[in-house]
Protein backbone atom coordinates (compact mmCIF):
# COMPACT_ATOMS: atom_id res chain seq x y z
CA UNK A 1 0.00 0.00 0.00
CA UNK A 2 1.33 2.92 -1.24
CA UNK A 3 0.73 6.03 1.07
CA UNK A 4 -0.21 9.94 -1.17
CA UNK A 5 1.23 13.08 0.68
CA UNK A 6 1.36 16.84 0.00
CA UNK A 7 4.16 18.25 -2.44
CA UNK A 8 6.34 19.64 0.28
CA UNK A 9 7.25 16.92 1.87
CA UNK A 10 10.26 14.29 0.50
CA UNK A 11 8.80 11.66 -0.90
CA UNK A 12 11.82 9.46 0.01
CA UNK A 13 11.41 10.18 4.05
CA UNK A 14 7.90 9.26 3.60
CA UNK A 15 8.39 5.82 1.78
CA UNK A 16 11.17 5.32 4.89
CA UNK A 17 8.40 5.81 7.21
CA UNK A 18 5.74 4.03 5.68
CA UNK A 19 8.31 1.16 5.66
CA UNK A 20 9.26 2.03 9.19
CA UNK A 21 5.16 1.92 10.27
CA UNK A 22 4.59 -1.65 8.23
CA UNK A 23 7.58 -3.72 9.52
CA UNK A 24 6.94 -2.29 12.92
CA UNK A 25 3.17 -3.07 12.98
CA UNK A 26 4.15 -6.77 11.57
CA UNK A 27 6.32 -7.27 14.48
CA UNK A 28 3.96 -6.31 16.73
CA UNK A 29 1.40 -9.06 15.11
CA UNK A 30 4.07 -11.52 15.52
CA UNK A 31 4.80 -11.00 18.82
CA UNK A 32 1.01 -10.89 19.42
CA UNK A 33 0.61 -13.85 18.25
CA UNK A 34 3.44 -15.74 19.94
CA UNK A 35 2.31 -14.31 23.46
CA UNK A 36 1.60 -17.24 25.63
CA UNK A 37 -0.40 -16.45 29.12
CA UNK A 38 2.32 -17.07 32.30
CA UNK A 39 5.26 -16.48 29.97
CA UNK A 40 6.95 -13.00 30.95
CA UNK A 41 9.59 -13.24 28.03
CA UNK A 42 6.80 -13.72 25.46
CA UNK A 43 4.32 -10.58 27.28
CA UNK A 44 7.92 -8.33 27.38
CA UNK A 45 8.05 -8.96 23.64
CA UNK A 46 4.77 -8.02 23.13
CA UNK A 47 4.78 -5.05 24.98
CA UNK A 48 8.01 -3.74 23.93
CA UNK A 49 6.46 -4.19 20.12
CA UNK A 50 3.87 -2.50 20.63
CA UNK A 51 5.25 0.73 22.00
CA UNK A 52 7.58 0.69 19.41
CA UNK A 53 4.68 1.27 16.92
CA UNK A 54 3.07 3.38 19.13
CA UNK A 55 5.69 6.12 18.94
CA UNK A 56 6.32 5.77 15.38
CA UNK A 57 2.67 6.28 14.77
CA UNK A 58 2.22 8.91 17.04
CA UNK A 59 5.20 10.85 15.34
CA UNK A 60 3.47 10.34 11.73
CA UNK A 61 0.57 11.59 12.81
CA UNK A 62 2.54 14.66 14.65
CA UNK A 63 4.32 15.56 11.58
CA UNK A 64 0.97 14.82 9.39
CA UNK A 65 2.65 12.71 7.33
CA UNK A 66 -0.37 10.44 7.00
CA UNK A 67 -3.93 10.85 8.08
CA UNK A 68 -5.74 8.36 10.49
CA UNK A 69 -7.24 7.03 8.36
CA UNK A 70 -4.76 6.32 6.39
CA UNK A 71 -2.61 4.25 9.37
CA UNK A 72 -6.45 2.56 10.11
CA UNK A 73 -5.73 1.18 6.34
CA UNK A 74 -2.94 -0.23 6.62
CA UNK A 75 -3.04 -1.36 9.87
CA UNK A 76 -6.32 -3.54 8.30
CA UNK A 77 -4.42 -4.65 5.16
CA UNK A 78 -1.46 -5.91 7.20
CA UNK A 79 -3.41 -7.75 9.69
CA UNK A 80 -5.51 -9.11 6.71
CA UNK A 81 -2.30 -10.26 5.02
CA UNK A 82 -1.37 -11.85 8.24
CA UNK A 83 -4.47 -13.79 8.92
CA UNK A 84 -4.27 -15.08 5.32
CA UNK A 85 -0.37 -16.37 5.94
CA UNK A 86 -1.47 -17.88 8.79
CA UNK A 87 -3.82 -19.64 7.72
CA UNK A 88 -1.82 -21.11 4.74
CA UNK A 89 0.54 -22.55 7.15
CA UNK A 90 -1.88 -23.66 9.28
CA UNK A 91 -3.53 -25.64 6.22
CA UNK A 92 0.12 -26.49 4.69
CA UNK A 93 0.90 -28.19 8.39
CA UNK A 94 -2.14 -29.75 8.90
CA UNK A 95 -2.33 -31.47 5.63
CA UNK A 96 1.73 -32.38 6.70
CA UNK A 97 0.45 -33.97 10.06
CA UNK A 98 -2.36 -35.79 8.23
CA UNK A 99 -0.23 -37.34 5.30
CA UNK A 100 2.38 -38.01 8.46
CA UNK A 101 -0.59 -40.18 10.34
CA UNK A 102 -1.82 -42.02 7.23
CA UNK A 103 2.33 -42.87 6.04
CA UNK A 104 1.92 -44.17 9.87
CA UNK A 105 -1.17 -46.30 9.34
CA UNK A 106 0.43 -47.68 5.63
CA UNK A 107 3.26 -48.84 7.43
CA UNK A 108 1.25 -50.96 10.32
CA UNK A 109 0.58 -54.39 9.87
CA UNK A 110 -2.87 -55.43 8.84
CA UNK A 111 -4.84 -56.93 11.36
CA UNK A 112 -4.51 -60.28 8.93
CA UNK A 113 -0.97 -59.87 9.61
CA UNK A 114 -0.76 -59.26 13.08
CA UNK A 115 -2.88 -62.30 13.54
CA UNK A 116 -0.68 -64.58 11.60
CA UNK A 117 2.40 -63.33 14.03
CA UNK A 118 0.80 -63.99 17.06
CA UNK A 119 -0.24 -67.37 15.87
CA UNK A 120 3.25 -68.03 14.58
CA UNK A 121 4.85 -66.72 18.22
CA UNK A 122 2.07 -69.49 19.55
CA UNK A 123 3.57 -72.39 17.55
CA UNK A 124 7.05 -71.29 17.42
CA UNK A 125 6.37 -71.44 22.09
CA UNK A 126 4.98 -75.18 21.72
CA UNK A 127 8.15 -75.96 19.40
CA UNK A 128 10.51 -74.20 21.44
CA UNK A 129 12.48 -72.16 19.16
CA UNK A 130 12.60 -68.84 18.54
CA UNK A 131 11.05 -66.63 15.50
CA UNK A 132 14.04 -66.31 12.52
CA UNK A 133 13.99 -62.46 12.94
CA UNK A 134 15.26 -63.07 16.61
CA UNK A 135 18.65 -65.13 15.27
CA UNK A 136 22.10 -62.90 14.37
CA UNK A 137 23.39 -63.00 11.24
CA UNK A 138 25.96 -64.82 11.67
CA UNK A 139 23.78 -67.76 13.32
CA UNK A 140 21.74 -67.60 10.35
CA UNK A 141 24.89 -67.88 8.32
CA UNK A 142 26.36 -70.98 10.15
CA UNK A 143 23.16 -72.85 9.87
CA UNK A 144 22.72 -72.39 6.41
CA UNK A 145 26.11 -73.49 5.86
CA UNK A 146 26.00 -76.30 8.23
CA UNK A 147 22.45 -77.16 7.71
CA UNK A 148 21.84 -77.30 11.31
CA UNK A 149 18.53 -77.52 12.66
CA UNK A 150 17.07 -74.72 14.61
CA UNK A 151 17.45 -75.00 17.92
CA UNK A 152 17.63 -71.33 20.02
CA UNK A 153 16.01 -71.00 22.88
CA UNK A 154 13.02 -68.85 22.85
CA UNK A 155 12.79 -66.22 25.22
CA UNK A 156 10.53 -67.14 27.73
CA UNK A 157 6.84 -65.23 27.68
CA UNK A 158 5.39 -64.05 30.73
CA UNK A 159 2.15 -64.83 31.70
CA UNK A 160 0.83 -61.42 30.85
CA UNK A 161 2.27 -61.33 27.49
CA UNK A 162 0.46 -64.48 26.96
CA UNK A 163 -2.27 -63.31 27.93
CA UNK A 164 -2.38 -60.19 25.61
CA UNK A 165 -1.68 -62.55 22.74
CA UNK A 166 -4.44 -64.67 23.30
CA UNK A 167 -6.75 -62.01 23.94
CA UNK A 168 -5.84 -60.51 20.57
CA UNK A 169 -6.13 -63.70 18.55
CA UNK A 170 -9.64 -64.10 20.35
CA UNK A 171 -10.91 -61.42 19.28
CA UNK A 172 -9.63 -61.67 16.02
CA UNK A 173 -11.06 -65.02 15.73
CA UNK A 174 -14.57 -63.63 16.79
CA UNK A 175 -14.77 -60.79 14.26
CA UNK A 176 -13.72 -63.54 11.09
CA UNK A 177 -15.13 -66.80 9.84
CA UNK A 178 -13.35 -70.28 10.77
CA UNK A 179 -12.70 -70.60 7.08
CA UNK A 180 -10.59 -66.93 6.92
CA UNK A 181 -9.12 -67.94 10.04
CA UNK A 182 -7.91 -71.51 9.01
CA UNK A 183 -6.33 -70.21 5.88
CA UNK A 184 -4.09 -68.10 7.96
CA UNK A 185 -3.07 -70.60 10.22
CA UNK A 186 -2.26 -72.75 7.19
CA UNK A 187 0.02 -69.94 5.83
CA UNK A 188 2.22 -69.95 9.03
CA UNK A 189 2.29 -73.29 9.13
CA UNK A 190 4.03 -74.10 5.83
CA UNK A 191 6.07 -70.77 6.58
CA UNK A 192 7.50 -72.91 9.84
CA UNK A 193 7.69 -76.32 7.37
CA UNK A 194 10.09 -73.97 5.62
CA UNK A 195 12.62 -73.91 9.00
CA UNK A 196 15.64 -76.31 9.07
CA UNK A 197 13.61 -78.27 12.05
CA UNK A 198 14.41 -81.01 14.00
CA UNK A 199 12.63 -84.18 13.64
CA UNK A 200 10.54 -83.79 16.71
CA UNK A 201 10.12 -80.16 15.84
CA UNK A 202 8.63 -81.51 12.50
CA UNK A 203 6.78 -84.41 13.77
CA UNK A 204 4.88 -82.34 16.45
CA UNK A 205 4.09 -79.26 13.74
CA UNK A 206 2.81 -82.29 11.80
CA UNK A 207 0.26 -83.26 14.76
CA UNK A 208 -0.43 -79.47 15.25
CA UNK A 209 -1.49 -79.36 11.36
CA UNK A 210 -3.86 -82.52 12.00
CA UNK A 211 -5.20 -81.14 14.85
CA UNK A 212 -6.13 -78.31 13.03
CA UNK A 213 -7.19 -79.91 10.06
CA UNK A 214 -9.85 -81.75 11.82
CA UNK A 215 -11.29 -79.04 13.47
CA UNK A 216 -12.01 -78.00 9.57
CA UNK A 217 -13.52 -81.52 8.93
CA UNK A 218 -15.92 -81.15 12.08
CA UNK A 219 -16.66 -77.62 11.28
CA UNK A 220 -17.77 -78.14 8.01
CA UNK A 221 -19.43 -80.51 8.47
CA UNK A 222 -21.41 -79.29 11.19
CA UNK A 223 -22.42 -76.63 8.60
CA UNK A 224 -23.54 -78.91 6.07
CA UNK A 225 -25.47 -80.91 8.48
CA UNK A 226 -26.76 -77.63 9.83
CA UNK A 227 -27.46 -76.44 6.29
CA UNK A 228 -29.40 -79.77 5.89
CA UNK A 229 -31.71 -79.34 8.63
CA UNK A 230 -32.69 -75.84 7.83
CA UNK A 231 -33.70 -77.18 4.36
CA UNK A 232 -35.95 -80.07 6.11
CA UNK A 233 -36.84 -77.36 8.31
CA UNK A 234 -38.25 -75.17 5.30
CA UNK A 235 -39.94 -78.35 3.71
CA UNK A 236 -41.47 -79.40 6.48
CA UNK A 237 -42.69 -75.91 7.10
CA UNK A 238 -44.06 -75.54 3.76
CA UNK A 239 -45.93 -79.14 3.18
CA UNK A 240 -47.50 -78.56 7.57
CA UNK A 241 -48.65 -74.95 5.83
CA UNK A 242 -50.26 -76.72 2.48
CA UNK A 243 -51.62 -79.36 4.29
CA UNK A 244 -53.28 -76.84 7.08
CA UNK A 245 -54.45 -75.15 4.53
CA UNK A 246 -55.70 -78.28 2.69
CA UNK A 247 -57.75 -79.40 6.08
CA UNK A 248 -59.14 -75.81 6.48
CA UNK A 249 -61.00 -76.17 3.24
CA UNK A 250 -62.37 -79.15 3.64
CA UNK A 251 -63.86 -78.04 6.96
CA UNK A 252 -65.62 -75.27 5.12
CA UNK A 253 -66.70 -77.11 2.75
CA UNK A 254 -68.51 -79.85 5.80
CA UNK A 255 -69.83 -77.34 7.43
CA UNK A 256 -71.41 -75.49 4.68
Amino acid sequence: MIFLRSHDVNPVLEKDRETQLKTSYLTFLQAHEKEKPQDIDSMLARVNAENDYVLLKSSALKEKQFTPDQLKGMENELSHQFQARKQVQEKDQYQGNYKQEVLEVMQQPSEETQYKQLFKQSLLAQLGISDEKDSSKEAKKEAEAEKAPVEKQLKQETPQEKEQRVAKMKEFEQKHSFDKVYKLKKEVLQELKELNLTDSQREKLTKLEKVLDTEKKDHDKQKKEEKSQNGFTKFFARNNGAFSSKKRDQTQEMER
